[in-house]
């Protein structure tokens, strides 16, 4: 499945595997058109996540003799700094042997002698990598010809696809080449490099036994890794060495990867003789057949879902996952030929891995690596939206990933909104990525959506600053134009060696005139590929930033706001279901169930004992301040129709409220047996302190459904009984809480609650003078948030305010405002540097005026 070879081969080998469209009709410059559509995009800066990685660090390259000798030699250090400061490793496939251009001897087809090695030309190569402050990733493999009895060269990539004859004089080779950089580069150096076992090992085009048979070619696979890995391991060391496989997996191939990841795990080492052999990364290969067309196999994240599940089952839990190539293979139907590095130049592009980074960062897979990044692979040329988006991802790495939510409904049905956003507390900075993708390349319906950003709050003033990219048709983006130019030049596809659609324009036009012009217009496609950010200022109200991109068909927004702070930080919690020991209770009737963790990808899992119409079992949760949380559940829909669990919440363990307004995203389990499904609520009722998962009853199979996974995001609130629910009662002295003032009698708590059952009340049929306070002790030093729900229909309070005070700087208030439904309001940026801090409510008021509490926060941000 990998990129260059015989041209026809490929295409003819994918067209079979894909059934690759053939009647899509395309107008080429389609006119975009607005429609209302009431799509909201909801940020929760409150809802924090794991760091946001690179996935975008990885080039490959299909002969490093192209990119790497004399194109790289002399250009300047920082190259690749400067225009993709992204790509962190240069994967040389296929880099040591499989045909004579690519063998690394002085003569390759000199069967006289076999250890006439010629490194020369690959340190080169290696040395323009390091020069351009990058690491090698070196694939090794094909087996070089003169090392195979009988050579095979493989139509479709025109390398040696048999075996070595003598895998002892095989490992010597490898060890040569290890020695021979370590030698050159210095073992400090080289211990930072990453090395690979062939290309798409069970793909038969790629690697295959004499005798064609998937048991003999499997066999054979097993032995080249464990003797390479073992050279690479006496030539490194196997502390310095990074090593892994590179499996087709998105389709079926001659045999199964899985059966690898057993020996590695397991096997008897065919070199050694110990048990496995070292493995670091598992990476696999994934395209689309063509724009709008899917894989016939696997979905993206399930391509390495199906390799992490069966390495967690044997054990294998701090593999690295990556696609190793990728994207699409083939233009659309109006032209129906391989696309030249697997991108298109269309604004379709942007939107599709804008669409791929939510993707990575979802399903957690650590790299997609790519075949160009500009319209002359990687030195000079025009920049794509392709290569913009990841650009822009990049801003986000370091950041924790925060809550993105979309709701309401697209003015295209067939338009996808969605994105992801991350937040830096280091550099106040709040990072936004939002795109409307269509599988539909002339897709024409711009969405409007209104992003809203929760738990924000300036650092200082009452402004953040906006900085906007836009990549779409017509910002950051050439290829309208050169559309244009080749309909006024007549150019047809006969013009074009590849897919006219892909993005090395040059690369593949067929006519020296037509290079010609493109050449003479190269300043005018760049111009027009620049992206500029725009910049403004904004103001955030009551802890909101509101924002109104537009988002044109295949449109991709980026928006980085700096002076940004979030008023409230989340911990994480992640229950595996191996015990109870993460639950506050559970119901009698679950049991573990430990069988089918290779089938399943899950060593434990919660379910129940019996089929019964009642009652429901159930797992129940109490961490404070709850903000977010999603479920994963398991579900044999070779038996039956998945039967939803359900979700409550609650403020105190007994008043529970059922929680609807989730999302879903479901996956297949052992070829489609059972189903994956991830429930995800990235907000719940402000107060939560409970969880509950309730399983549903009856059906036909106990142990269906299983409970998988629980994670939720909580926030430790430093105040005690901030709901005033403790007395679970109506009283003068509510739990916890301190009066001082001229009337002791005058704040008191009733029902009428803002969630729960009890509210804080100060009033008084005289006029009256009371303050409400608690004060907080061995706090860590730093910032910390004060927020609390209030309600005051009528105003004229006199003076009425939350406080914060005693906590090493001055007092600081915000008085109660008048609002006949409850509002939080909010001191934010209060820093703590004794240990302690006491908070409170003061009322001087008039007789007959009022205000309601409910719900206090002091919250570390």
């Amino acid at each position: 499945m990998s990129f260059f070879g015989n041209t026809a081969g490929r295409v003819a080998q994918w067209s079979a595997l894909f059934g690759l469209l053939s009647t899509l009709l395309l107008t080429i410059l389609p006119e975009r058109a607005d429609a209302a559509g009431t799509v909201k995009i909801n940020v929760n800066l409150a809802a924090q996540g794991p760091v946001m990685q690179n996935k975008h660090s990885m080039i490959n390259v299909w002969d490093f003799r192209i990119h790497w000798t004399s194109q790289a030699a002399g250009q300047p250090s920082n190259y690749f700094a400067s225009h993709y400061p992204f790509v962190k490793n240069v994967q040389f496939m296929t880099a040591t042997g499989g045909n004579s251009t690519r063998d690394l001897f002085v003569d390759p087809n000199n069967t006289s002698t076999m250890t006439d090695y010629k490194f020369d030309e690959l340190i080169a190569a290696l040395h323009n990598v390091v020069d351009q402050g990058l690491k090698p990733f070196i694939k090794t493999g094909a087996v070089p010809l003169k090392y195979s009895t009988n050579p095979h060269i493989s139509t479709a990539f025109g390398v040696n696809v048999r075996p070595p004859a003598d895998y002892n004089l095989y490992y010597n080779y490898i060890k040569a080449i290890a020695d021979a950089v370590v030698a050159e580069f210095g073992i400090n150096e080289v211990k930072t490099w990453t090395w690979g076992v062939l290309t798409e090992y069970e793909n038969a085009d790629w690697f295959i036994a004499a005798d064609g048979s998937p048991n003999s070619t499997k066999i054979a696979y097993f032995k080249l890794y464990d003797y390479t890995v073992a050279a690479l391991e006496a030539a490194i060391g196997a502390e310095n060495l990074n090593v892994g496989a590179h499996s087709m997996t998105v389709v079926n191939a001659l045999w199964d990867e899985r059966d690898f990841i057993d020996h590695v795990a397991t096997g008897t080492n065919y070199k050694t003789g110990a048990k496995g052999t070292q493995i670091d990364y598992l990476s696999a290969s994934y395209y689309d057949g063509a724009p709008g067309q899917g894989s016939s196999g696997l979905s993206f994240a399930d391509t390495i879902n199906l390799l992490r599940d069966k390495a967690n089952s044997v054990g294998l839990t701090n593999l690295k996952f990556g696609i190793d190539e990728g994207r699409i293979l083939n233009g659309p139907g109006d032209d129906n030929r391989a696309l030249f590095s697997r991108i298109v130049a269309h604004s379709y592009q942007g939107s599709y891995d804008a669409k791929l980074v939510k993707t990575m960062n979802d399903a957690q897979i650590d790299w997609l690596s790519t075949w160009g990044l500009s319209t002359e692979a990687f030195w000079g040329g025009v920049i794509p939206v392709s290569t913009h988006v990841a650009n822009l991802a990049y801003k986000m790495v370091g950041d924790n990933r925060v809550g993105l939510a979309v709701t309401g409904s697209a003015a295209d049905s067939t338009n996808e909104v969605d994105g992801v956003a991350s937040f830096n507390r280091g550099t106040n900075t709040v990072h936004v990525m939002a795109y409307n993708h269509n599988s539909y390349m002339n897709a024409s319906v711009s969405e409007t959506p209104t992003l809203t950003i929760d738990n924000i709050a300036p650092v200082s003033g009452n402004t953040v600053t906006v900085k906007q990219w836009i990549v779409d048709d017509t910002h950051g983006n050439f290829w309208d134009t050169w559309v244009a130019d080749v309909l006024a030049r007549g150019m047809q596809n006969t013009a074009y060696s590849w897919s006219k659609y892909s993005m090395e324009v040059p690369k593949y036009l067929v006519n020296a005139s037509d290079r010609n012009y493109w050449y003479s217009r190269e300043s005018v496609y760049k111009s027009l590929a620049t992206i500029t950010p725009t910049t403004t200022t904004a103001t955030v109200t009551g802890n909101k930033l509101v924002l109104n991109p537009t988002l044109t068909t295949h449109g991709v927004v980026f928006y980085e706001i700096t002076n940004a702070t979030n008023t409230v930080t989340t911990t994480p919690m992640t229950d595996d279901l191996n015990d109870w020991s993460k639950t506050y209770s559970h119901s009698s009737g679950l049991i573990f169930d430990t069988a089918n963790a290779t089938v399943l990808g899950d060593s434990s899992r919660a379910s129940r004992n019996h089929t019964n119409a009642s009652p429901a079992e159930n797992v129940i949760y109490k961490y404070p301040g709850i903000r977010s949380f999603s479920v994963t559940g398991l579900y044999a829909t070779h038996a039956e129709a998945i039967n939803n669990f359900k979700f409550y919440t609650s403020p105190n363990g007994t008043t529970w409220t059922q929680q609807t307004g989730g999302t879903n995203a479901d996956a297949p389990i052992n070829g489609g047996d059972w189903t994956r499904r991830v429930y995800t609520f990235n907000s719940v009722p402000a107060g939560t302190e409970y969880l509950k998962v309730e399983f549903p009853t009856g059906g036909a199979l106990s142990y269906n459904p299983q409970l998988s996974k629980v994670s939720l995001n909580y926030v430790y609130n430093h105040v005690v009984n901030p709901g005033f629910e403790d007395n679970t009662a109506s009283v003068q002295s509510p739990s916890s809480w301190y009066t001082t003032g001229k009337n002791l009698d005058s704040d008191y708590t009733e029902g009428g609650a803002y969630s729960g059952s009890y509210k804080l009340v100060h009033w008084k049929n005289s006029p009256y003078e009371s303050y409400t306070y608690q004060t907080m002790t061995g706090l860590s030093n730093g910032l910390y948030t004060l927020k609390a729900w209030v309600k005051n229909d009528y105003g004229g309070l006199g003076t009425a305010y939350m406080q914060a005070k005693d906590y090493g700087g001055s007092s600081v208030t915000t008085n109660i405002p008048t609002f006949s439904s409850w509002t939080q309001i909010t001191i934010a940026n209060i820093n703590v540097t004794n240990g302690q801090c006491t908070i409170g409510f003061y009322s001087n008021s008039p007789a007959m005026k009022w205000y309601y509490v409910d719900h206090v926060e002091f919250i570390k941000q």
